[in-house]
């Protein structure tokens, strides 16, 4: 892992570590870290732009980090992939507003973001369990926590959603129940 943070910025392990955050603004805190410390693999300014990324900084009073050049080139590239997506990124985005708690801007945008990823979402958020995904999902959009009650992986759970609602996202099969992946969306993570 390409970890960067300015020599004169103590990493504080604690927030990576401590017991799962409760607030929407902790959870923030908690994915700027991660960010900043390249456990994440989110592009550039978790997706966020410029401004608004630094807005979060200050938000979460979280100092700047001058990050390394494998991690600099990672994010470039995962710019690169979400623009080819971001109309559907959007889309997803404006979905999750409709389930977000007030104090949790900007967390719709960074979820969808992080569902253009390749891994799966814990792990393109950077935490270290699905559990803590769900407890994300738990304290930031617990509407959407309430009614993914079979615990359906997240990103398979949102377009399964989406799905329901009539979007421009194939179903490929009319119950999940019927699926032949459903083992695959419903099983425990490894």
């Amino acid at each position: 892992m390409n970890q960067a943070i300015r020599g004169d910025m103590p990493l504080q392990a604690s927030l990576l570590t401590a017991a799962a955050p409760c607030s929407p603004q902790e959870w923030l805190t908690q994915l700027v870290w991660r960010f900043q410390t390249g456990i994440s693999q989110l592009p550039r300014y978790m997706g966020l732009g410029a401004e608004p990324y630094q807005q979060l900084l200050v938000t979460c009073n979280v100092p700047s980090a001058v990050i390394g050049l494998l991690q600099h080139q990672r994010q470039t590239l995962l710019s690169e992939l979400l623009a080819m997506r971001e109309q559907e990124c959007q889309e997803l985005e404006q979905w999750l507003s409709d389930y977000l708690q007030p104090d949790a801007a900007p967390m719709a945008r960074i979820i969808a973001v992080a569902s253009m990823g390749y891994n799966h979402l814990w792990q393109d958020l950077g935490l270290d369990t699905r559990q803590s995904l769900r407890e994300l999902m738990q304290c930031c959009f617990p509407d959407l926590a309430q009614m993914n009650s079979q615990n359906m992986r997240w990103k398979k759970f949102f377009y399964r959603q989406q799905c329901a609602l009539g979007g421009n996202y194939v179903c490929r099969s009319p119950s999940c129940d019927e699926c032949v992946e459903r083992e695959g969306c419903f099983a425990p993570e490894e």
